[in-house]
């Protein structure tokens, strides 16, 4: 597979040139995100985008895998062009959704937040990262055992301590405070990424009826006005018809 690495800004910038075109009147930056047909590791950064009301536009993945042209030839890529002209990259997926939660103020108000925020975010990121690896890419023989491991540890673990964290902010369907945050997102992105699995009926329906709390912020998260237009698009229903075909067909 020809792979073309590519950089992250052009050449001639230096790094403080770069920061101060990141910063230079924000709302006026438009962005790419090129990833591929499906909702996986895309989903965030496009909830994002839309919730930020940025200027941004899907990017589909072509030529692939015959040729690759990113940075660290992964995906998901994030194009920005910021309002004085410059066009920058960034590259994996974390980077990209802490920099976007950045832009647009789901960080909370002040560090101590921010890092809260980011420990829940990360705590949900990883729920799904040890089902990716341990059930639905495994081996064919082992995925059942490693689904009852699954709903029986790794998922009752999660839902207990993200619980007790919500029922202490009040139970509102907030992670922190009284509004969205990247946590919030990460968590109602978790619950739909489940609901396109083999067995995604029982690991969904345990939070449900494990967590009201839980539940609450998917559902605050689903009735966010500036999230709701973009998931009837036919662009979002298209990632998630194509998320469910592939994850019909899983395990090695």
């Amino acid at each position: 597979m020809p792979l073309t690495i590519t950089r992250f800004a052009p050449e001639n910038l230096s790094s403080a040139e770069v920061t101060k075109s990141l910063s230079t009147d924000r709302p006026s930056a438009s962005y790419k995100l090129e990833y591929f047909d499906v909702s996986g590791m895309g989903a965030l950064p496009r909830d994002i985008l839309s919730f930020g009301g940025a200027q941004w536009e899907d990017l589909p993945v072509t030529n692939w895998p015959a040729e690759v042209k990113a940075p660290f030839g992964l995906f998901p890529v994030l194009h920005i062009k910021t309002a004085d002209g410059k066009e920058l990259r960034l590259s994996e997926t974390i980077v990209i959704t802490h920099y976007l939660a950045k832009q647009f103020g789901l960080l909370g108000d002040n560090e101590w937040e921010g890092l809260q925020i980011m420990t829940f975010y990360s705590s949900s990121l990883y729920l799904r990262d040890r089902l990716t690896m341990r059930v639905t890419w495994n081996y064919k023989e082992v995925q059942e055992k490693a689904m009852e491991t699954f709903l029986k540890k790794d998922l009752p673990l999660w839902i207990e301590t993200h619980t007790k964290h919500l029922k202490d902010n009040g139970s509102n369907g907030h992670y922190f405070g009284n509004k969205l945050s990247l946590a919030d997102l990460e968590t109602a992105n978790d619950i739909d990424h489940f609901q396109c699995l083999y067995r995604g009926d029982e690991i969904v329906n345990q939070i449900k009826q494990g967590s009201p709390e839980i539940w609450r912020v998917k559902e605050t998260v689903d009735n966010e006005p500036r999230l709701q237009s973009w998931r009837q698009s036919e662009g979002y229903k298209k990632h998630v018809a194509t998320s469910q075909a592939m994850y019909a067909r899983t395990g090695i």
